[in-house]
């Protein structure tokens, strides 16, 4: 192969996660409710065994073979609470999020018109619960974040000897941190949590932006 064929290969490549576990893409819902500017989460059914049973998340899920991220969010939304995609305004993507068992997942920000909350409608299968918070509510929130360590357990017969290091070699330890908002009895948290915490973080940011101009 050329260098050339070997550059349009990777140049045509959509960028993921390298040895990435699993591909999931998610909505970040904005939703006009009750006269105020609300993310839109979801409960996920008791009955998910093994999938994060009561759990608060929002729309989204597993990329399916032949899908863009784009596509499967729009898809599991449409499958988990109703919306379909022609109600739905994809308004940016965001970054992507990694968690410590290497699955990416592709967030997109997006604004849910009139007509699509009015046919919000729970998949019983998947769904537990629908349930909108202010974003105002969240941005006045007092930040609760925890965290937790992620340290490497390396098995025995690592060849320390064969690549010229002790077995005393200092592993990095990693950090994962843990926001926690509650709202009326909703505890958002794990990697949805995080994601609240950039977008209010970008939010903040686009505030001070402003004033600065």
């Amino acid at each position: 192969m050329t260098i050339e064929e070997i550059k349009d290969y990777f140049s045509h490549r959509e960028l993921g996660l390298q040895e990435a576990a699993g591909e999931y893409a998610i909505l970040v819902p904005l939703v006009q409710w009750e006269g105020q500017r609300c993310l839109l989460f979801e409960t996920r059914a008791d009955t998910l065994v093994g999938h994060q049973p009561g759990e608060v998340c929002f729309p989204g899920g597993r990329r399916e073979h032949g899908e863009t991220p784009r596509e499967t969010a729009l898809r599991e939304t449409w499958e988990e609470i109703g919306i379909p995609p022609e109600e739905i305004r994809v308004l940016a993507p965001l970054d992507l999020m990694q968690d410590i068992s290497d699955r990416v997942v592709y967030p997109f920000l997006a604004e849910i018109s009139a007509a699509g909350a009015a046919r919000l409608k729970a998949s019983a299968a998947e769904v537990k619960n629908v349930f909108f918070v202010p974003v105002d509510y969240l941005l006045n929130y007092k930040e609760e974040v925890y965290r937790y360590v992620v340290s490497a357990k390396v098995d025995d017969d690592f060849p320390y000897e064969r690549i010229g290091f002790p077995k005393t070699y200092p592993w990095r330890k990693g950090y994962m941190n843990v926001p926690i908002y509650e709202y009326q009895g909703h505890f958002i948290w794990g990697m949805t949590g995080r994601m609240v915490r950039w977008f209010l973080q970008q939010l903040r940011q686009m505030e001070q932006q402003e004033g600065k101009a």
